[in-house]
């Protein structure tokens, strides 16, 4: 399985309004599509992990936006 962080608008989260998260979202083997994603996660056990993520986020923020409702 492959994975990595995302920007999703989840509007169910916010009333009906955008509500931009960070998230995991993860892909199927075979074509690359995204099919589900996880929490928000925004932590990690220690610094070195953070950096990880943060560079991970930065990563995040160069992609297009995807939607909730693309996992439906």
């Amino acid at each position: 399985m492959n994975w990595n962080h995302r920007v999703i608008n989840c509007p169910s989260e916010n009333g009906g309004e955008d509500y931009f998260t960070f998230k995991e979202v993860y892909y199927d083997d075979k074509d690359q599509q995204p099919y589900a994603y996880g929490n928000v996660f925004l932590g990690g056990d220690d610094l070195d992990k953070l950096k990880t993520l943060t560079e991970r986020l930065g990563k995040a923020l160069e992609q297009p936006v995807l939607h909730e409702k693309e996992f439906e």
